[in-house]
């Protein structure tokens, strides 16, 4: 376990020598929730959480997550959720050499958590984990197969659902659409 948490700390110190992070005084935060879930959300939203212990803001797309997570069943130990920065920038507006080496840094995250299902919160995180062009209102909500045993589902930002469901009550489409997926996750989940 010793050895464990030192691999992530140097994670999180790599992380932290990227160029677009070197001269920031921003904490840097791998993820939060359970890093031995068998479900890892990975976004690019700030406001997944603010610390390791699935802190988050009152109101946010964290705390809308937390709460679907739990009204569909998943129990804490179960999930892990991490940004593609682990920081506050958003992936799409750094440079490209950092960009390579974040998606390195969240490849070795992966790798060593190992879950069964990775859910892929928008554009940006389904492409940089799929290495291709995503077709979104095509190719989301279904479950793919991704590397070694690991399955992928591509479903809205969080934000962006919230935002959906704040603007357009229960029934807004993409509301609904993500607690489908959400519960797409479960089922699959509870079949392996």
């Amino acid at each position: 376990m010793q050895d464990f948490e030192k691999l992530l700390e140097e994670l999180k110190f790599e992380i932290g020598g990227t160029d677009a992070l070197r001269n920031s005084k921003e904490k840097i935060i791998l993820g939060a929730g359970s890093f031995n879930g068998e479900i890892m959300f990975v976004g690019d939203d700030s406001n997944l959480y603010i610390d390791e212990n699935f802190k988050v803001r009152p109101g946010s797309s964290g705390e809308f997550l937390i709460k679907l997570c739990d009204i569909v069943g998943f129990l804490p130990e179960q999930y892990y959720v991490t940004t593609l920065t682990k920081s506050e920038k958003k992936y799409r507006e750094l440079e490209e050499r950092d960009k390579r080496d974040l998606k390195e840094y969240l490849m070795m995250q992966i790798s060593l958590m190992n879950p069964k299902v990775i859910v892929a919160l928008g554009q940006d995180s389904a492409e940089l984990l799929l290495e291709r062009e995503f077709k979104f209102l095509q190719e989301k909500s279904s479950i793919l197969d991704w590397k070694g045993d690991i399955k992928i589902l591509v479903t809205y930002d969080a934000n962006f659902a919230k935002k959906s469901r704040d603007d357009g009550g229960k029934r807004a489409k993409v509301a609904v659409d993500f607690w489908g997926d959400l519960k797409t996750v479960k089922n699959k989940i509870e079949e392996m």
